[in-house]
């Protein structure tokens, strides 16, 4: 009962913990820790394509051409540039949402754009109040920041983006809107202007997007990765315009003194990378269709329910090493999950499965050690008051279940003692003096049965019950029985000398021994049960200690013949007749085994 009702308590302990990590599960409570590990795993780079190019408004750039803002003429000229050159796609990552304060510069930017025909401009949305999802899976804007009418573009493309909380950009915005109007990111926008010339696929709806129209963005390098041109290098033509062919170019500020567009990425939380080189590496997982999407949400949590219940069970029913071994190969299994997930570009919540394995784990532990702990206490205040240290140990060690306490019939010797003449003198006694010679001739009694390795099953009165051979095994149990009696005679010698001074009588043990089957196991009601031996075998030894005069061990021809079999050493035992025993129609031998 006291097994089940602990049981029942730790499947509870455990059913709270796994409501509070299912709760943390769905609220996705350890979202910096699933974010550190998508870094950590799904961001690995790959090597740059070529058909990118980014052209940086560098330190040297402004060392040669004066403070920023230049003339917009500047960009003019290098967008005519990269048009003699057959780029397949421009993008210019510069805001033009004022006139410029130069005579006749817009007017040149316009033609140089217009002359290009494959220029795509910026757009930023304005966020006054908070977000609101749209209904065509992208972010409402209150309104866009966009480019003066004379700059008239091939597309227009929104460059908002939108750190995590640890001002990490993982994902980009696909789509931005007004009431009016949806904006593509520059990236996409550049990408589908660059379609036709390098005969790309359209690929706007392979691209996973959530409800907010977010993508994750697979890096391919981190600050630097792209080796961007100098923009005055471009300018003044030391590079030659025929290499910009099929190239997709984006122009972008490349200082610190200057920018203020740059973010820490995923694959590169060290340094700051400009947003120019972010829409670089956005173009590239375009170019390569190397998308990561997550988990379908309902598929996530039938895993989580699956795996996290059905690690419970192996931690409470085995022992803990078989726990720890469990634990170690769902971890393993975990990380297999992982390892799939990441390849196939999949991520799937990677903290909480095992984060409630590990508690779980732990949770099962204590309750093990407190089990163990209270049944040790129990088993000690159980057994042992009755069992040899040796056998206790045996018993803790294996557990109470190696008892067999359900009842089995096997061989065993069975010693009756007890105190002749006990009665008469507790009559002449001290009643607290009564108690003090009973304990101590009982004490005398449970040292020599436990040095024996026998189980002392009860106390009669002034008598006591002992078996050998229950609930283990002991070797040479008969001579055991046999060898803890003459111990019991020898030993009380003292005690009998000082009560005999003392009192003026003396009281000895008288001993019965018996050998034979019996039925083993816990008798009695329900409320009260005790391990015992019950069957002729432990009659014959009853009567055989009813007939013992004081002073005299009476052994069956049973102990004898297992005397003799088992080599009885220096033990002498004499045969003194034929005894008619209550219960038995036949006669018994009966010896007396000499105590000297």
């Amino acid at each position: 009962m006291l097994k089940g009702n602990s049981l029942r308590g730790a499947l509870i302990s455990i059913a709270v913990l796994w409501v509070v990590v299912f709760i943390i599960f769905i609220a996705n409570a350890l979202l910096r820790a699933e974010n550190t590990m998508y870094d950590l795993l799904y961001q690995n780079g790959s090597r740059v394509d070529t058909r990118i190019v980014i052209i940086g408004i560098d330190e040297e750039s402004i060392s040669r051409f004066g403070q920023w803002p230049w003339p917009r003429s500047f960009v003019a000229d290098v967008i005519d540039t990269l048009s003699e050159g057959g780029a397949a796609a421009i993008g210019i990552d510069l805001e033009y949402d004022t006139v410029s304060r130069f005579d006749n510069d817009d007017d040149y930017l316009a033609q140089a754009i217009s002359k290009a025909g494959n220029v795509v401009l910026p757009v930023r949305g304005l966020f006054r109040s908070k977000s609101i999802l749209a209904e065509n899976n992208s972010i409402r804007a209150d309104e866009f920041i966009e480019p003066i009418d004379e700059l008239v573009s091939t597309g227009l493309g929104h460059v908002n983006g939108l750190p995590d909380q640890d001002g990490v950009v993982r994902r980009a915005f696909l789509n931005i809107e007004d009431s009016n109007t949806i904006y593509h990111s520059l990236s996409y926008t550049v990408y589908d202007t660059a379609r036709n010339t390098l005969g790309l696929p359209e690929i706007y709806d392979n691209i996973p997007i959530d409800r907010a129209g977010r993508y994750y963005i697979n890096y391919t390098g981190g600050a630097g990765y792209y080796h961007p041109l100098s923009f005055a290098d471009v300018h003044d033509g030391n590079v030659p315009s025929s290499y910009f062919k099929d190239k997709i170019v984006l122009i972008g500020l490349y200082a610190h003194g200057i920018a203020r567009d740059w973010y820490f990425t995923s694959i590169d939380k060290n340094q700051a990378t400009y947003g120019v080189e972010i829409h670089a590496n956005m173009i590239q997982q375009l170019l390569d269709g190397s998308f990561i999407r997550d988990m379908n949400p309902i598929l996530g949590t039938l895993l989580f329910l699956l795996f996290t219940l059905g690690s419970i069970p192996p931690f409470l029913l085995f022992k803990p090493r078989i726990g720890l071994v469990m634990l170690l190969a769902l971890l393993v299994a975990h990380g297999g999950l992982i390892f799939f997930y990441v390849q196939s570009g999949i991520v799937a919540k990677m903290t909480y499965m095992p984060l409630f394995c590990v508690l779980a784990f732990v949770a099962a532990l204590i309750w093990h050690y407190v089990q163990t702990h209270a049944n040790e206490v129990r088993i000690r205040g159980t057994f042992g008051r009755y069992m040899a240290p040796a056998v206790l140990k045996k018993v803790l060690d294996e557990g109470e279940d190696s008892l067999k306490l359900e009842g089995q019939r096997r061989q065993v010797t069975v010693l009756f003692v007890d105190i002749r003449n006990f009665t008469p003198m507790s009559e002449v006694v001290a009643p607290e003096e009564v108690v003090q010679i009973l304990n101590d001739y009982l004490d005398l009694v449970s040292t020599c049965i436990h040095r024996h390795g026998g189980t002392l099953d009860k106390f009669i009165g002034d008598a006591a019950m002992a078996l050998w051979n229950a609930p283990y095994d002991v070797e040479n149990h008969a001579l055991a029985a046999v060898s803890a009696a003459i111990d019991m005679q020898r030993e009380s010698a003292p005690l009998e000398k000082l009560l005999a001074e003392k009192y003026g009588r003396a009281v000895q043990f008288g001993v019965g021994i018996n050998t034979g089957d019996a039925i083993i196991g816990n008798i009695g009601a329900e409320f009260r049960m005790d391990y015992t031996a019950i069957g002729d075998t432990v009659n014959i030894a009853a009567r055989l200690e009813s007939n013992a005069k004081p002073g005299q061990i009476l052994a069956s021809k049973a102990v004898v013949d297992c005397l003799d079999e088992e080599g009885r050493g220096e033990v002498m035992a004499s045969y003194i007749g034929e005894y008619k025993v209550k219960g038995k129609s036949e006669e018994i031998s009966v010896y007396e085994v000499n105590s000297e």
